[in-house]
C-alpha cells in the first residue's frame, strides 16, 4: 500500500474507505478481508526471494524478522561501518520496509521526521544495505 505517503491519519483513514468502495463495486471484495493480516495492513515486500524479485506480501512476520536479523548481523560483519545494536520489533521492521520500497524507485528519496534516537538512520542504513 502507498497509503503511508499521507500526510494524515484521516487521509489514510478516507483512502482505506474509498479503496474499499472500489473493491466492493469492481470486484465484490473486502478491504479488511483481503488486505489486512489480523487487522493489520500487510507488508509487501521484494528482498525474501533470493532467487528473483518479486514484489510479494511478507505472510510469514517471523520470517521477515528472522530475515531482517540475518541482514543486520551481515552489516555488522562488515568492516569499516558502524556496528548498529538493533532490536527489530513490529514498527521497526514496518518501517525498513517501507524505507527500502521507497529509495528503490526511480528518483525514490524519503523525508524521515521524529525525535533523536528514534532510528531513522539506522533502520535507513539497514534498508539501503538490504537494497
Amino acid at each position: 500500500m502507498f497509503q503511508d505517503r499521507l500526510n494524515s491519519f484521516d487521509d489514510r483513514d478516507k483512502f482505506k474507505i474509498f479503496l474499499n468502495e472500489q473493491l466492493e463495486n469492481n470486484f465484490q471484495l473486502n478491504y479488511l478481508e483481503y488486505c489486512t493480516t489480523n487487522g493489520e495492513d500487510t507488508i509487501f515486500v521484494d528482498f525474501m526471494n533470493e532467487n528473483m524479485q518479486v514484489y510479494e506480501e511478507a505472510t510469514d512476520f517471523q520470517k521477515l524478522r528472522t530475515y531482517l536479523n540475518e541482514k543486520l548481523d551481515q552489516y555488522n560483519m562488515q568492516p569499516k561501518l558502524t556496528k548498529m545494536n538493533l532490536v527489530l520489533f513490529k514498527d521497526a521492521i514496518t518501517h525498513v520496509a517501507k524505507i527500502y520500497r521507497v529509495i528503490n524507485l526511480k528518483r525514490g528519496h524519503a523525508f524521515l521526521v521524529g525525535v533523536g534516537g528514534s532510528g531513522r538512520h539506522s533502520l535507513t542504513r539497514l534498508a539501503a544495505f538490504i537494497s
